[in-house]
């Protein structure tokens, strides 16, 4: 497991209730240009507009504010695997259960290893 981003640092929690509800996932500070990796191995089910989503054990993975992606749908990546870059000032990352709809989502746990690959 790994964070998201080097020097994770949590501007928004999950649930945390704002004008449209819930937040549904976990925001960490992230400069535009800063490398986006994943916390998981898995394989990539969505890529493009500005996200990813990778698949490991009937979790996805849903980064957000993503620019620059780096894999395509139907690549295998490693935890720590670049996926591509922050549109900054946050990265928006969540994970959701099956069946994946929007209200499926759950406190973000793959995200916050102290042993994190990250340069």
């Amino acid at each position: 497991m790994a964070a998201p981003v080097h020097n994770p640092r949590v501007t928004c929690e999950f649930g945390v209730t704002g004008e449209r509800g819930p937040h549904p996932g976990r925001d960490y500070r992230a400069e535009p240009g800063t490398p986006v990796r994943a916390t998981l191995a898995g394989v990539v089910v969505r890529a493009g507009g500005d996200q990813v989503v990778v698949e490991s054990n009937a979790i996805w993975h849903f980064y957000g504010q993503v620019s620059e992606v780096e894999v395509q749908q139907g690549d295998t990546v490693e935890t720590g695997d670049r996926l591509g870059v922050a549109v900054g000032p946050h990265l928006h990352y969540e994970e959701r259960i099956t069946p994946y709809r929007p209200g499926d989502h759950r406190s973000p746990r793959f995200d916050l290893h102290p042993n994190a690959r990250l340069p």
